[in-house]
């Protein structure tokens, strides 16, 4: 069987993953080639079977999981269910900031509860 290095990248509805971004092109690891060909007439009868229900359950679950990715997206419920919540503390987080920094340069700005 034949060498290749890996240099896998996932396609999904949020973009492209490159599952090797981490490692240094020299460190990646060797893996064997999936694409192998089988010879289906030396194939014992089970094996035969599975050889074909494998290589047709791959190619279905392909389909599905394309099909899915392009529901999502036809539907817009590709980005996550709370996000407005996330933004929202950021931005109160990031006034609150602006607000210290007011502060700490004239402490004479800020009011306390009552005063006017």
């Amino acid at each position: 069987m034949s060498k290749l290095v890996s240099d896998k990248n996932l396609s999904k509805s949020y973009g492209t993953v490159d599952l090797n971004s981490e490692l240094v092109p020299e460190e990646r690891e060797e893996v064997e080639d999936e694409n192998v060909a089988v010879d289906t007439s030396k194939l014992t009868w089970p094996g035969y079977f599975l050889h074909y229900t494998c290589a047709g359950g791959k190619g279905a679950l392909s389909v599905i999981d394309s099909m899915g990715e392009w529901l999502a997206d036809f539907f817009g419920i590709t980005g996550p269910k709370y996000w407005y919540i996330v933004q929202e503390y950021e931005r109160q987080k990031a006034e609150e900031e602006k607000e210290r920094m007011m502060f700490e340069r004239d402490p004479s700005q800020k009011l306390e509860c009552g005063e006017e």
